[in-house]
């Protein structure tokens, strides 16, 4: 199935799938919604026509570099049994895994080259920066929390959450449980959701997290999801950052500010000139 078309490329559905999974893992939903699958295309076109560039600006890549990023990526896997039981399991030529690593370091050394920020910024304009936008450096209450998902609304599924919530008398009863029973990906993680803000959640959820004390798990929680018990792990509590403590990351951020707004420019004009067709009844 194709769901894009760049020029002559054609994007499959199982690429754009691919980078789905990681936009949501970026985003932390558990459903696609209409940001994601727009973000998710919308990054492969990018994509695409960047190493349509770097392949036109005859940049090298050497194999030495190929192999050392194919090492990186067998870590991620327990043994090369694993690895190797992925790739059968796909369908996919390790010549393939070499190839998306041959074009990510290209796409990677081609934005390095021609949009890196190479002018200092002075102390002064640094601070000057800081106190006009020093409501940009506040951060806002966050609070950190695990959950155990049982997936479904029905009453089957409040009867099974209500009773794994009578098992959990402490954390460790909780990670336990998350690991063995939760319905979320996150269960390999003990059902840890890592800190968020208000309004990153749906509103249900939200409420109770942010209102248990650390380490106190909730009881049943309806959601368009199924039903959670959550468990509040950490809070932080909103400040403002001072100018010593920014400064650093301030200078780094402006770079960066300073480079993606010439690649997007870049962006612009490389998809003004190409021919874009997108399936969004597919997305």
């Amino acid at each position: 199935m194709i769901i894009a078309k760049v020029n002559a490329y054609e994007i499959k559905f199982h690429e754009y799938k691919a980078e789905l999974n990681e936009v949501l893992k970026i985003m932390h939903l558990e459903e696609p919604n209409s940001e994601a699958k727009k973000r998710a295309i919308e990054q492969l076109i990018d994509g695409n026509l960047l190493l349509d560039s770097a392949k036109k600006s005859n940049i090298e890549i050497s194999e030495d570099d190929i192999e050392n990023e194919l090492v990186e990526f067998k870590l991620k896997f327990k043994s090369e049994n694993d690895f190797n039981n992925m790739l059968n399991k796909e369908k996919i030529e390790i010549e393939t895994i070499k190839n998306r690593i041959r074009n990510n370091l290209l796409i990677t050394k081609y934005v390095k080259i021609n949009f890196s920020f190479e002018t200092d910024i002075s102390l002064e304009k640094l601070q000057e920066i800081y106190k006009e936008n020093i409501d940009s450096f506040k951060t806002y209450e966050m609070v950190k929390a695990s959950h155990i998902l049982i997936k479904g609304t029905e009453k089957e599924s409040f009867s099974k959450a209500q009773d794994l919530y009578k098992k959990i008398k402490n954390k460790e009863d909780f990670d336990k449980i998350a690991i063995e029973c939760s319905e979320c990906p996150s269960n390999c993680q003990h059902g840890d959701l890592g800190y968020f803000t208000k309004g990153k959640m749906v509103k249900e959820f939200e409420e109770v997290a942010f209102n248990l004390n650390q380490y106190e798990f909730s009881k049943p929680v309806k959601t368009k999801f199924g039903y959670h018990i959550i468990m509040n792990t950490g809070r932080k509590e909103s400040v403002v950052a001072g100018f010593d403590e920014v400064k650093d990351a301030l200078k780094d951020r402006l770079k960066r500010i300073d480079s993606e707004l010439k690649l997007i420019k870049h962006l612009k004009g490389l998809r003004s000139k190409a021919n874009i067709v997108i399936n969004h009844k597919e997305l």
